[in-house]
């Protein structure tokens, strides 16, 4: 009797470290699906997004798709939304709205994303030189990766207007584009900062950049 419960007992273990093991999974890897569905939504609706007109005065929605950002290293692009939210950043990479920013112009273009498949989990494989591209209804602008730090998660230094300019009430001199996510993985003790600079500006009716051509829809 005694064998028989060790038994039962050994396999209720079992099946509740399996349970455990499969929840780990669908929560790192199985989420990447509710991502791809949430993100070709916001595609599909990205250029009516562009084609609104708004007030001079009007603030961007939380959540509302605001540009498109290429990693052609990794082989990847998302639709980012403004805000940094928790629900704004649940499926995509989401702009911090704190300061005044927009694709290609000077500033600090600052993007935060979860460390998970689908969105910022291969971050840390960017290395310097590597570009960007982001894209907004008139151009794409290309960036190029020049450093990458681990900072603790109260360091929001990183995302204003140059964070590598002492505190000044002169305007950005130059155009940036700062990503960070999660550091190390499956934890959030720190994050991971990836800062790059804008190089060159292409007009969409020049066609996407040969960085990024191979990632057109039609490719």
């Amino acid at each position: 009797m005694a064998r028989g419960f060790v038994r039962f007992f050994g396999e209720i273990l079992l099946t509740a470290g399996l349970l455990m093991l499969f929840y780990a999974s669908y929560e790192v890897y199985g989420s990447q699906w509710e991502t791809d569905r949430e993100q070709q939504q916001l595609a599909d609706g990205l250029d009516d997004a562009w084609s609104e007109e708004r007030g001079p005065d009007s603030e961007p929605l939380p959540g509302s798709a605001d540009s498109r950002l290429y990693v052609p290293s990794l082989d990847l692009d998302w639709v980012v939304v403004n805000g940094t939210e928790p629900d704004d950043i649940r499926y995509s990479p989401g702009r911090y709205t704190q300061f005044d920013s927009s694709p290609g112009g000077l500033g600090n273009y600052g993007i935060a994303a979860h460390r998970t498949p689908g969105l910022f989990w291969d971050l840390d494989l960017l290395a310097e030189g590597d570009v960007m591209v982001l894209e907004d209804g008139e151009n794409f602008y290309t960036y190029e990766v020049f450093r990458e730090e681990t900072v603790l998660p109260e360091d929001f230094w990183v995302v204003t207007p140059d964070p590598f300019e002492e505190a000044s009430e002169e305007d950005p001199a130059r155009a940036l584009l700062t990503l960070t996510t999660c550091a190390p993985k499956l934890n959030n003790t720190h994050r991971l900062i990836v800062w790059a600079e804008l190089t060159e500006t292409t007009p969409k009716s020049d066609g996407m950049p040969d960085s990024i051509a191979h990632m057109a829809p039609e490719a």
